[in-house]
């Protein structure tokens, strides 16, 4: 009995030190029983002052992503009224370096490496918020700024589609996966205690 105790207060104290584990984090269960979800893309605009971003281009990306998401089923709808969720993107930040920034590291071996990757390697960052409202009732389920980069070569103009899918598919992870994660947990933590 207080094996399973302990247990229960690891797994617990985990849940909430853990961003990984953290109820708010994710809205997937909270959508489960709305599956398909029906996702209304209500407005990307772009705040980061780069005329080569454009909110239309992301927005397809953006689409695409959702309806190719198996974990869980989306459906992209034309209006709102039509949605279980509406989400909006605002742009903040682009940034596409012919070399990635330099960062020093302890070692010198691993500084010269990190020169010699920079010198060989493009570099492209992007940030977005992202806020995701229940059509329902108005209310805001999650709300998050994400950041992505990518290192590898590239030209300007092949960074910005590789960005745009890289950081929608981390904007998806965590809002809507960790739910299944979630509920492995909870089914470990209710076997425990059952045995």
């Amino acid at each position: 009995m207080v094996k399973k105790i302990v247990l229960a207060v690891v797994v617990l104290s985990m849940m909430n030190l853990c961003p990984a584990f953290a109820q708010d984090e994710t809205i997937g269960m909270l959508l489960k029983e709305r599956i398909p979800v029906k996702v209304y893309i209500k407005s990307v605009v772009n705040e980061s002052g780069k005329d080569q971003i454009t909110a239309e281009a992301y927005k397809k990306v953006l689409e695409t992503v959702f309806l190719n998401r198996k974990a869980m089923k989306f459906v992209i709808v034309n209006t709102p009224a039509e949605s279980d969720i509406q989400v909006s993107v605002a742009i903040k930040k682009y940034q596409y370096l012919k070399r990635g920034p330099f960062k020093p590291s302890p070692g010198i071996d691993t500084m010269l490496l990190d020169a010699a990757a920079s010198a060989t390697e493009n570099y492209v960052e992007m940030t977005a918020e992202y806020t995701v409202v229940d059509t329902r009732d108005g209310k805001t389920l999650w709300k998050s700024d994400v950041y992505e980069y990518v290192k590898r070569i590239m030209t300007p103009e092949k960074s910005i589609p590789i960005i745009y899918d890289k950081i929608s598919r981390t904007f998806m992870w965590k809002c809507f996966g960790k739910a299944r994660l979630e509920e492995k947990i909870d089914s470990l933590l209710h076997h425990q205690i059952a045995l």
